[in-house]
């Protein structure tokens, strides 16, 4: 079980109001789409909970949607993410005449899926050109090419049937890609990977969820510290003191929080102890990247 899926219970408590086939792909096949119209009837929210409108691009909130009067103070438009904030799970989109559609029947929003193809394109290329570098152990881009190939295969199996993928199944994917890139950026200190969609959609359970920002941060610097050192700049001790951190900061984060909002007293303790970790986490690195260069192992 993946850690992230052992702490997704607090970070999911600190929840702002908010998926093989077969063998791996040689090469990266690119999806071609045809918008069409969404013509199914509107789709009917339950009320008694509040809804919030999300750019999916950037994680930013629109504002909140009433199912009841079925609008909003802002301009609704395909690709926006509806959000129920009792479950924290991606629920809907907008058609282009502004009516709510389930992700699991939208089409795919095409300037996503575009981003898509070409985040596939270029992790195959890293990764190729990592294992020509031969700076890093076989297992390590192993896993990264599984991790890959695992993405490629679900695009595969989602095409089986011969229709276009649905807006939840790219969801899907964009999150992968996002987990993948944060996976490679430290054996590329020079390159950062801007997020397909906002950082704080995940994916849990076959769930398209979206954290809140301090849980964000916290899955952000658990990935990291696993990047760091399947790269060889963490030692055992070093990310277990660091795990131990952030999970008490989790823990903490589910217990301040109350009707999905952490008190405002607390917010700033967390953002000071999550600065902590991340200042720990740098420091650390800089020391094994220094006893590295000292016995004349590349630091990259």
């Amino acid at each position: 079980m993946s850690y992230a899926r052992r702490i997704m219970p607090s970070l999911l408590a600190g929840g702002l109001l908010l998926g093989a086939a077969g063998a791996a792909l040689a090469q990266v096949e690119t999806t071609t789409v045809k918008t069409t119209t969404v013509t199914t009837d509107p789709l009917m929210l339950p009320v008694g909970t509040t809804y919030v409108v999300i750019d999916p691009i950037t994680g930013a909130t629109r504002g909140v949607y009433d199912p009841i009067v079925k609008r909003a103070d802002f301009p609704l438009s395909p690709g926006m993410i509806v959000i129920d904030s009792n479950s924290n799970r991606a629920v809907a989109t907008f058609d282009a005449a502004g009516n709510l559609v389930a992700l699991s029947s939208a089409p795919v929003y095409d300037p996503l899926l575009s981003s898509i193809d070409s985040r596939r394109a270029e992790f195959d290329r890293v990764i190729a050109e990592l294992s020509t570098r031969g700076n890093y152990d076989a297992a390590t881009i192993l896993a990264l090419r599984e991790a890959l190939d695992r993405i490629n295969a679900q695009t595969v199996a989602y095409k089986s049937s011969g229709r276009p993928l649905t807006y939840a199944e790219e969801l899907s994917l964009a999150v992968q890609l996002n987990d993948l890139g944060d996976r490679l950026m430290p054996f590329s200190r020079t390159v950062t990977y801007t997020p397909l969609v906002g950082a704080r959609f995940i994916s849990s359970e076959g769930q398209i969820m979206f954290i809140d920002s301090y849980g964000g941060r916290n899955l952000q610097l658990q990935r990291r510290i696993d990047s760091e050192y399947a790269a060889g700049r963490l030692s055992n001790n070093q990310v277990a003191d660091l795990k131990h951190d952030l999970n008490e900061i989790s823990s903490m984060q589910a217990r301040y929080t109350k009707g999905g909002k952490i008190k405002e007293s607390k917010q700033k303790l967390i953002t000071e102890k999550l600065d902590k970790v991340q200042t720990a986490m740098e420091r650390d690195i800089a020391s094994i990247n220094e006893k590295r260069a000292r016995i004349g192992i590349k630091v990259n």
